[in-house]
């Protein structure tokens, strides 16, 4: 995971916002997806008589995966280009666009929602994993998949507060008349 030149943002415009949640986090939420479900995976196979839990994990991570790209899909290709195109009318001093589903804040409710979901997921797994600790006859790659769980839930985090608590107030604020920083989260 390369995080090289890539910042945390300040207040940024929307659109620099935006381009870092998909490259710093969406990029490494794919990667991350793909590498854990082969861990898990393997691990499962190796120690899943001894572990009943990790079929459960298997489930609930492959479920939210799923989900998970699906989520991606949508705030990539509707939502974030939804988000620029208010801040460029912003820009002109131009009415906000029109979109067919009313405003902004709808499918950012739908995406928060989401979120939360998610969230429980992700809660869930933790609670399974004992808190992502490795088990007494757990093998180095069982270790290494509960890291991975646990690095996981920590970016996942920072991608959501990013989005929940950044981007989607202060595109919600620009819609409604505001500027895009004045909901800066910070």
């Amino acid at each position: 995971m390369n995080d090289v030149n890539v910042r945390e943002p300040t207040d940024d415009s929307l659109v620099d916002l935006i381009a870092h949640i998909v490259a710093k986090h969406h990029t490494r939420c794919r990667e991350e997806l793909e590498r854990i479900e082969r861990l898990l995976s393997s691990v499962a196979r190796k120690h899943g008589e001894g572990h009943p839990e990790l079929r459960r994990v298997q489930s609930l991570f492959g479920k939210m995966g799923n989900d998970l790209r699906q989520h991606l899909l949508k705030e990539e290709q509707t939502l974030f280009p939804m988000i620029a195109r208010l801040e460029e009318a912003h820009g002109r001093h131009a009415a906000p666009p029109k979109f067919p589903f009313g405003t902004i804040a709808n499918p950012i409710r739908m995406m928060v929602l989401e979120h939360d979901t998610g969230t429980r997921e992700i809660d869930e797994i933790r609670r399974l994993s004992s808190e992502y600790t490795v088990p007494a006859d757990g093998d180095e790659e069982y270790g290494v998949l509960l890291r991975a769980l646990s690095d996981f839930e920590q970016d996942m985090k920072q991608h959501v507060y990013l989005e929940n608590e950044r981007l989607f107030p202060r595109a919600i604020a620009l819609e409604q008349g505001g500027t895009a920083s004045a909901v800066s989260g910070s």
